[in-house]
């Protein structure tokens, strides 16, 4: 069997419907041809040609002397954010109050660290028109369809005959029995253990058996990470234990269902041994999936250090069997759009349905900027998991109002931008990336393999040690992307920089590539998402706030800006004793879904700080000094009652 990257069966061939959606004719056997989506001169994988298009460097921007300033808050707990996960995502509905204060309709907006695209979702719903540019082919990819919504109706029924052409293998895949009526049904997840060997005694046994910590409610239930050994009865910490091999103990299905929850029980003998014994070699010559091995890197250490060294092995089996049969389905499809539509659909699968997807007893799964390999593992038919997803997507068709869509959108570096003339852009939005925050080339690998294109991360503006790169690079390729935006932005517009970090080293690095490049920080403002990721709830190093600079060209040609007095600038002692002073209850976070008590709120004190010395001098504390120097003012607010009213809720669900 040949699973290349150069396979025959390549999947931008297209292969049209018999008599019904069910039938497929067999694969073309023709030259290899990249996946076939939408032609330019909207969209691009690679450099799209037409970004100034939209350009018109004769109509003069909008005149405004001055930001706001009021702090902006944007939940996401909306459609078009659930829609497709992404690593880094700004709510564009606080990125349209952005938008709509330094542009008109018509104007014309750049982005060009445009991740999922949601600068571009904002500026067409506002009217405008966005350029809008991403390293990353999946970035990319992911923005388009964003951009693009299908007709709901027919996306319905493109995804029903897709299931229904999958009826007959999801029934042979994930084939059970109800544990409460006996009756043949198909599994909705499996549960994976890793047997582990007490580094005491030796002796082996299975993590989920000594490990699980059930309580009558789910969001009490856990994982233990400390627990005594079966055997000789030593306290073991789960993060030292060796993984030996992974088994089947637990399936869930929805037959029977009571109170909204899954029927669950134990795998019989013969179901653990059915499971076990798929392997890759028994999924048809004739679907194709990559097999790209992954590179060396920051993210992918532990998954190689695990023995998974290629995008198929993030898979178990029958679940690289079902992608690889969708994927087939999908990238075949008649209509281009709706192709695009279909594949985008099983990309938003992402993680949740790979060996990364670690078991949650509240449900769901969580989508962290890493590729870590959970002792308990959540195998989700992928199937069902493509239908939900696939009702989210729905959701966000109908939802997405009807609008003038003209944007551009291509792949390619922000440090180059020939495509786009001087000074032909009225306003530029963008987040790049937050130092060492995230890699982005490296949690993109797994989309862009199966998309068959790839980040060149020789520009990628992270701090990386495997890319050899510092923060002074990172510094240095930052300043050349800003020299970029301020050639090609409008002298007396605007642009506005969203940025986060925990380090003050990487803050410098900001500050200097924006001065390097030319441009002055005027005002900063805090961004609010309302609703922060896993990590920032559970990581004492996180921030979990944004701060929006405001900047304009050092030297604007057109535009006088009125001279700002100097600010003062306070000590952390003394912000944070005025801030408590004045509003202790919003510097407390309330932890719905995890038993864990009120605590106070560093990140959004320290980016409070931040924004109020970012503008007039270099940042010279991190995360951790700043909480070390002013935890012993704030730690009496932790036993002061808080009012429901004022209460800030962090929850851990299943969000993009």
């Amino acid at each position: 069997m040949n699973h290349d990257n150069t396979h025959t069966t390549n999947p931008g061939q297209l292969v049209l419907f018999r008599s019904h959606p069910a039938e497929f004719s067999p694969p073309l056997v023709t030259a290899d041809l990249p996946l076939k989506l939408d032609s330019l001169p909207a969209f691009s994988l690679t450099p799209n040609p037409n970004l100034a298009d939209l350009c018109d460097s004769t109509h003069p921007p909008k005149n405004v002397p001055t930001p706001p300033h009021t702090a902006i808050c944007a939940g996401k707990n909306t459609y078009v954010y659930d829609a497709h996960t992404y690593h880094t995502k700004v709510p564009p509905q606080g990125i349209r109050l952005i938008l709509e204060h330094y542009t008109d309709p018509g104007d014309t907006v750049l982005d060009p660290f445009c991740g999922s695209g949601m600068t571009g979702v904002a500026a067409v719903e506002s009217g405008r028109r966005p350029i809008l540019v991403d390293l990353s082919p999946a970035a990319t990819f992911i923005a388009y369809n964003l951009l693009t919504p299908a007709p709901p109706t027919e996306y319905a029924a493109a995804v029903r005959a897709m299931l229904e052409a999958s009826a007959s293998l999801e029934a042979k895949l994930y084939a059970t029995q109800c544990p409460s009526c006996h009756a043949s049904t198909s599994s909705l997840y499996t549960v994976w253990s890793y047997t582990v060997a007490c580094y005491s005694c030796g002796h082996e046994f299975q993590l989920w058996d000594e490990a699980r910590d059930e309580r009558p409610r789910s969001r009490d239930s856990k994982i233990l990470t400390e627990f005594a050994c079966p055997s000789c009865g030593v306290i073991l910490h789960k993060r030292r234990l060796a993984k030996i091999a992974r088994h089947p103990v637990l399936i869930g299905s929805g037959h029977c269902k009571k109170h909204n929850k899954e029927s669950t029980a134990a795998p019989t003998e013969a179901e653990s041994k059915w499971i076990e014994s798929l392997s890759y070699s028994d999924i048809p010559e004739s679907l194709w999936y990559p097999t790209n091995p992954f590179p060396d890197g920051v993210n992918t250490k532990q998954p190689i250090a695990a023995g998974i060294r290629s995008v198929h092995q993030a898979y178990t089996p029958r679940a690289l069997w079902a992608m690889a049969h969708l994927w087939h389905i999908a990238s075949r499809w008649p209509d281009p759009h709706m192709r695009a539509k279909l594949l985008f659909t099983l990309t938003s699968l992402y993680k949740r349905v790979t060996v990364f997807s670690e078991f949650r007893f509240w449900g769901g799964s969580g989508n962290t900027a890493n590729y870590s390999v959970p002792f308990i593992m959540n195998e989700q038919n992928v199937f069902r998991a493509f239908e939900r997803k696939a009702n989210t997507i729905r959701w966000y068709f109908e939802s997405a109002p009807h609008a003038d869509r003209s944007f551009r959108l291509g792949a390619q570096s922000a440090c180059h931008l020939p495509q786009i003339p001087d000074r032909s852009v009225d306003f530029i939005f963008t987040d790049p990336p937050f130092g060492a925050n995230i890699n982005y080339s490296e949690m993109n690998f797994l989309w862009e393999s199966w998309l068959q294109a790839h980040t060149d991360p020789t520009e990628e503006a992270i701090v990386s040690r495997p890319q050899g790169k510092t923060v002074d690079d990172y510094s240095q390729l930052l300043a050349q992307a800003f020299r970029e935006m301020r050639r090609v932005l409008k002298d007396g517009a605007w642009l506005v920089v969203v940025f986060h970090n925990s380090s003050d080293k990487v803050w410098r690095a900001l500050q200097q590539a924006l001065t390097e490049a030319g441009f002055a920080v005027k005002a900063t403002q805090t961004f609010d998402k309302r609703h922060g990721t896993f990590k920032q709830f559970v990581s004492d190093n996180a921030v979990g706030y944004d701060l929006v600079l405001h900047c304009r060209k050092a030297h604007p040609h057109s535009v006088s800006i009125p001279a700002q007095p100097t600010p003062y600038v306070p000590s952390p002692t003394d912000f944070v004793s005025a801030a408590l002073s004045a509003n202790p209850h919003s510097y407390l976070v309330h932890y719905l879904h995890v038993s864990r008590p009120d605590e106070i709120d560093y990140r959004h004190l320290y980016a409070d700080w931040l924004s109020t010395i970012v503008a007039s001098q270099q940042v010279g504390i991190d995360f951790e000094e700043f909480r070390a120097i002013v935890a012993p003012l704030a730690e009496s607010a932790r036993t002061q009652p808080v009012s429901p009213l004022h209460t800030s809720p962090q929850q851990e669900s299943d969000h993009t």
